[in-house]
């Protein structure tokens, strides 16, 4: 998450890192830590995404990610003046919590809470005041102090309830349903690149959110929605540049789902290097696959 921030320390000068993120416009792609992260939204609304678990966030949502899970917070029209975010963020190494330190008794709720949330979890909590302090005890505070400020939070925050957890038996569902999403995208989209496809209308066909569906396409297959989607149509032109030699470029660019013959010839160049017409003097040769 990179944004104009206000931080009292630089992740260089401390292991344990505090600051806030004030009227941003959150625009997140999927990225992961090498520390733990805690993320209180104070202002704003929009969609997050940890491990394979997504839902809306809003002011009063409290998040956490454990280190090296991939997760990401998105502002509502990206742009937008009332889509700004404000947040007060904290990061800790794994070395915050020591496993000696995790058996003695008077932790064993901290203990228990951070075994439950796993790879991590998300709550909204309607009145976030209290948190919200002890967040901002942690700014400005140095050594030892920081790091007893920070152990505080965590008895706080181990005492809320309503915890939607990201476990293992989530990332087996929702990988499931990756696969059968993707796969009815993946034969809708061989039945109709031929037509006008919007990718609202195919998010509506795995019943999403057309800005969840971009993300989950981008995650699941590894690439955009519209590069692959692209990739199928340059594809097939190329097919029909070397079978139905005498059509002109225009109609194969109609009949490969472009409706526009520049965007088909730039399309068509990026991902094969050439334009539709030097493609075909190169048919003698070896065939190029976008």
């Amino acid at each position: 998450m990179i944004y104009n921030t206000h931080a009292d320390l630089s992740s260089e000068e401390a292991s344990i890192s505090i600051y806030n993120v004030d009227d941003q416009v959150l625009s997140d792609s999927l990225h992961r830590h090498e520390r733990n992260e805690i993320i209180l939204i104070t202002k704003g609304s929009g969609e997050w995404q940890i491990g394979e678990k997504e839902g809306r966030f809003g002011p009063g949502t409290l998040g956490y990610a454990k280190s090296g899970t991939l997760h990401s917070w998105n502002a509502n029209d990206a742009g937008a003046s009332g889509s700004k975010t404000s947040a007060i963020v904290l990061h800790f190494p794994r070395e915050a919590l020591p496993q000696a330190f995790l058996e003695l008794k008077e932790v064993t709720v901290v203990k228990q809470f951070f075994e439950k949330v796993n790879n991590g979890a998300v709550v909204q909590i309607r009145e976030f005041d209290r948190i919200h302090s002890r967040l901002r005890t942690i700014l400005g505070s140095r050594g030892m102090l920081r790091i007893a400020r920070t152990h505080a939070l965590f008895d706080l925050i181990a005492h809320v309830n309503g915890w939607q957890v990201v476990g293992y038996q989530d990332l087996e569902n929702r990988k499931r349903l990756d696969r059968a999403r993707l796969k009815t995208v993946y034969k809708y989209l061989d039945s109709h690149f031929r037509q006008p496809v919007s990718r609202d209308a195919v998010a509506r066909l795995v019943e999403m959110e057309p800005n969840s569906f971009s993300r989950f396409f981008h995650r699941a297959s590894g690439q955009k929605f519209s590069d692959y989607l692209a990739v199928i149509r340059v594809r097939h032109a190329a097919t029909l540049l070397g079978s139905r030699r005498s059509l002109p470029v225009s109609q194969i660019a109609s009949e490969s789902g472009f409706r526009n013959l520049s965007v088909f010839n730039q399309q068509f160049r990026k991902r094969l290097g050439v334009t539709p017409a030097a493609y075909r003097k190169q048919l003698d040769s070896e065939l190029i696959q976008p």
